[in-house]
């Protein structure tokens, strides 16, 4: 089983500030800004950095790729002003194969973080496969894609995702947010 993630990030801005992140539009190498992990229990993972990746606007853009158990992520986290922030980006989603016992998912996770860097709840956009044991929670919303293999333009307004989906999560506590591109397969 395999997942993909193929990202180019347009801007993660305050409503009517700059652009937070680090390198968010990989016009760089990821290295600048961004750190990778991977858990191989089984497969292996890749993460590319190109320019010619397929995406409509032209730039950079990165791929996540995991293979088989467990996890490949490449993040990133912000100190955040408040919560009155938008987050754009394109992205393209893949999965391949699936079982019951071997599922794959491509997610892009906000993870919602206190002061002290605690998870305090996260909201994933993800394709999955029909196994996909993740469900949502107070502190967990999950949002489907509905374009697998499409490169496809994202909006997530953070203050409205909290108050309209994550009732678990105090907007006053979140005082970071991790960016993580996510590739996961959860067996062989």
């Amino acid at each position: 089983m395999r997942t993909t993630i193929i990202f180019a990030l347009a801007a993660f801005a305050g409503l009517a500030s700059a652009n937070l992140l680090v390198n968010g539009d990989f016009e760089q190498p990821p290295s600048v800004g961004w750190d990778t992990f991977a858990l191989n229990l089984a497969g292996g993972d890749t993460f590319t950095w190109s320019d010619t990746l397929g995406q409509p606007t032209p730039g950079h853009a990165v791929a996540v790729h995991k293979y088989l158990a467990n996890n490949a992520s490449m993040h990133q986290t912000v100190d955040i002003p408040n919560v009155n922030l938008a987050l754009t980006f394109d992205a393209r989603f893949r999965t391949g194969g699936g079982s019951s016992t071997c599922w794959p998912v491509a997610s892009f996770v906000v993870r919602y973080l206190d002061a002290a860097g605690t998870s305090l709840g996260n909201t994933k956009i993800y394709l999955h496969d029909q196994y996909c044991s993740w469900a949502g929670s107070d502190t967990q919303s999950l949002i489907d894609i509905t374009t697998p293999g499409v490169w496809t333009p994202f909006t997530l307004n953070i203050a409205n995702e909290l108050s309209t989906h994550l009732p678990g999560i105090n907007p006053a506590s979140v005082s970071k947010l991790m960016i993580d591109i996510f590739s996961y397969d959860n067996g062989t």
